[in-house]
C-alpha cells in the first residue's frame, strides 16, 4: 500500500473539513466517551513517576492535549497543515499544563525520531479512518518509547461496518494473500482512494503479536458520543524496562 499517497488524500480531505472538527471539540469534550478517555490519558501519564516526553500520533486539533499531566514536553504530529493550525488553539487550552508543545507536520508512517525519545505515545481517531494499524508502524513506534515506555491507541472495530462491507472485508482478507502481485497493487491503488481500514479484535491481537511489543492488552469500547459512536479496539502496550 502507497502510504505516501493514503497521506496525501487525507491532507486534502481534512482540508475542508477543519472548521467543523474544531468546533465539534467543544461538543465531544462534554461526552462520557471524552471523560473516559480524559482519565485513561491521565492516569497512564501519573504512572510515570517523573515528568514525561510524549508523543500525540496523528494529534489532529489537538482534542486530547488537555488531557495530560506530568509532561514536560508533548510533540504533536499530523499530515494536515491545517489540522495543526486549529491545534495552535486546541480546545480547553486553559487546562493543558504540559511545560512545552510541538507541532510538527508529517506521515507518521515516514516521521522520524531518535530511539527512546519517548515515555508515552498515544493515537487516538487515526487507526481505522484512514491508516492502517501495521507491524511496521508498532516496530516505530516501539522504538521510539524509552525502555519501560507506554503506547496507548484506539482502532475502528469492523463491527461498526454494514453486513455488506464486512463480507466484502473479509472476503479481501481471504482472497488476497493469493492473488498475482499485479491485482494486489490494484488492491491496494483501489483501498488507498478510500482508506477504511477495521479490524476485528483477534485481528489487532495477530498484529500486535508480530511487533516487539510483548506485553499488550485489547479491549473493545462501545463510545456513546454524539458525534463519533460506534465500537472502537483499545490497546494499551509496553516496552518492558531493561
Amino acid at each position: 500500500m502507497d502510504l505516501e499517497l493514503v497521506g496525501q488524500r487525507l491532507k486534502a480531505a481534512y482540508r475542508d473539513v477543519v472548521l467543523r472538527y474544531r468546533q465539534d471539540d467543544e461538543t465531544e469534550v462534554q461526552t462520557p466517551n471524552h471523560r473516559r478517555l480524559w482519565t485513561m490519558l491521565r492516569s497512564i501519564c501519573l504512572s510515570f513517576p517523573t515528568p514525561t516526553t510524549v508523543l500525540d500520533a496523528g494529534c489532529g486539533t489537538g482534542r486530547y492535549f488537555h488531557c495530560l499531566e506530568n509532561v514536560k514536553h508533548l510533540v504533536g504530529v499530523d499530515v494536515s497543515p491545517d489540522m495543526l493550525k486549529a491545534a495552535e488553539d486546541p480546545v480547553l487550552s486553559e487546562q493543558i499544563s504540559a511545560q512545552r508543545i510541538d507541532l510538527s507536520c508529517q506521515n507518521i508512517f515516514r516521521a522520524s525520531f531518535a530511539p527512546a525519545t519517548f515515555d508515552f505515545i498515544y493515537s487516538l481517531g487515526m487507526f481505522g479512518n484512514g491508516c492502517p494499524v501495521t507491524t511496521q508502524i508498532c516496530e516505530r513506534f516501539f522504538a521510539w518509547l524509552k525502555p519501560g515506555g507506554k503506547l496507548f491507541f484506539d482502532a475502528l472495530s469492523v463491527t461498526n461496518l454494514p453486513l455488506r462491507l464486512r463480507l466484502r472485508h473479509s472476503a479481501r482478507r481471504l482472497t488476497r494473500a493469493v492473488l498475482p502481485a499485479r491485482m494486489k497493487r490494484r488492491l491496494d491503488e483501489r483501498q488507498a482512494r478510500l482508506p477504511l481500514f477495521a479490524l476485528t479484535r483477534p485481528a489487532l491481537a495477530a498484529i500486535m503479536r508480530t511487533t516487539p511489543f510483548i506485553d499488550f492488552h485489547i479491549s473493545t469500547q462501545t463510545s456513546q458520543s454524539p458525534l463519533w459512536g460506534g465500537i472502537r479496539l483499545e490497546c494499551l502496550a509496553l516496552k518492558q524496562p531493561d
